[in-house]
């Protein structure tokens, strides 16, 4: 009688296989909503810190007659002049990347928003750079962990591909922002300030681009057109607003003139007397 119970309350092996076939579906249903749910908190994570170093930002214009910082940087002891359109703050880069990028103490932001993580993308992939010369500066496995900050500042030297460039004369070509005041802005509201890599093309003798948030495949990009169209960037305005920018047709659509205006960005400013090329 007793071993007649326990078959009836027990779970044959059909049974069992039926249960764990139904986790296993309800797993793969749910698993890419909880990656999505993830990637877009760090997404959210990036905006925050973005929100964050805009209100450094403002605080240093303030306290600098009303101009952005400089696309160097000096250091304090020995007077040498770095790069730093990739570390206006953050800490101090690898000793292998000291030769070219500016330790903690000289860049600009500093004083108004000490090392920490709020310079840190949680998706930093890393990229190639050609600051110092036209050897490849790899900044792997993230901008994070080799120079001490993931975002870049939008002042000026934007890289197009050979036959392309801007159909406007940009005012400066080679500083942009760096050094202007706040009144030399068109369209704050869409001026951009700061950005991650993948809003914008990279490169010397070779194009790149990248891909962070959202990447399914390799992050280092030799074709957008190729690519998926996931070229997501969060970026901080001259306004002071963030927001999620989605630059995949501009890079993908007109790869040589990828830089013009839209209804939501601005990457450069026109010369006042720049007539539109044809």
């Amino acid at each position: 009688m007793k071993m007649t119970e326990s078959r009836k309350n027990g779970f044959t092996l059909i049974e069992l296989l039926v249960v764990m076939a139904i986790i296993t579906i309800l797993a793969s249903m749910l698993l890419p909503s909880m990656s999505r749910a993830r990637e877009q908190a760090q997404m959210i994570q990036c905006l925050n810190n973005l929100r964050q170093i805009g209100i450094g930002m403002k605080v240093y214009v303030d306290d600098h007659r009303g101009r952005f910082p400089m696309i160097s940087a000096v250091e304090p002891d020995t007077k040498q002049e770095k790069e730093a359109r990739a570390t206006l703050g953050g800490f101090d880069p690898v000793a292998a990347q000291l030769q070219c990028f500016p330790t903690a103490k000289a860049r600009a932001l500093y004083e108004y928003l000490k090392p920490s993580e709020v310079y840190r993308c949680p998706v930093d992939k890393g990229q190639i750079l050609y600051y110092c010369s036209s050897c490849p500066v790899a900044l792997q496995p993230s901008n994070w962990k080799t120079v001490g900050c993931s975002y870049h500042y939008n002042a000026g030297d934007l890289v197009y591909l050979r036959g392309g460039g801007f159909k406007q004369r940009p005012e400066d070509k080679r500083k942009g922002l760096a050094e202007k005041s706040e009144g030399w802005v068109p369209s704050p509201d869409r001026y951009i300030l700061l950005h991650e890599p993948p809003a914008r093309l990279y490169g010397c003798g070779q194009a790149l681009w990248y891909q962070w948030h959202f990447c399914r495949g390799p992050s280092v990009i030799p074709d957008p057109e190729l690519a998926r169209q996931e070229f997501f960037s969060p970026v901080l305005f001259v306004d002071g607003h963030v927001a999620r920018c989605n630059f995949s047709k501009s890079l993908s659509t007109d790869p040589y003139y990828c830089y013009e205006p839209t209804k939501d960005w601005i990457w450069y400013k026109p010369a006042d007397d720049s007539e539109p090329i044809r």
